[in-house]
Formats: C-alpha cells, sequence, structure tokens
C-alpha cells in the first residue's frame, strides 16, 4: 500500500521529525522547522530525523505504524519530502 503525503513550502516550512526509541520503537512530530532542537528531542532516542513532509493525523499515525510493524525503513525516511510542495509516495 501506499500513501501520497503533501510536502512542505518554503513559504511556512513545517517537518516532521521521526524519532528511533532504544526500546526498538518509532515515533513522530510535526513541527515548525525553526523548532527543531538540535539535541534529542526524545530523551531515550536514539536518532532522528527531520523529513520535509506534512501528514496528517491520520496519514502521521500510518507512517509511524508502517516504521513499528517494519513495512517502512526508517532509514529511507529522508528519500522523501521537499521543500518545494508537492507529494510524496510513501511506501507503507
Amino acid at each position: 500500500m501506499t500513501l501520497t503525503v503533501k510536502n512542505t513550502n518554503h513559504e511556512a516550512p513545517v517537518v516532521t521529525l521521526f524519532g528511533q526509541l532504544d526500546d526498538g520503537t518509532y515515533v513522530a512530530k510535526k513541527m515548525h522547522e525553526d523548532e527543531v532542537p538540535y539535541a534529542k528531542y526524545w530523551k531515550n532516542a536514539l536518532g532522528q530525523v527531520m523529513v520535509y513532509i506534512v501528514p496528517d493525523a491520520a496519514q502521521l499515525d500510518a507512517i509511524v505504524q508502517a516504521l513499528n510493524e517494519g513495512r517502512l525503513d526508517y532509514n529511507t525516511l529522508q528519500d522523501y519530502g521537499s521543500a518545494g510542495g508537492g507529494n510524496s509516495i510513501l511506501p507503507v
């Protein structure tokens, strides 16, 4: 299954921050680009990536669920998104 998600735009850049936690699960949060911390957002995060996509709540839940179920590879998240608008198609 695929999911079409809007990309951000350069006029009002909103991004999605994804985190890989130390218990093997994944989380995500949408925020303005200038709010993304340089340090870890989640204290128990092993890593985090910022992706230039703006999913709605249902899409974000589906993406996180796909990550947690192993249907979407965390290491490929930055292959999606753009600051120039348009859409990204994620294999969830």
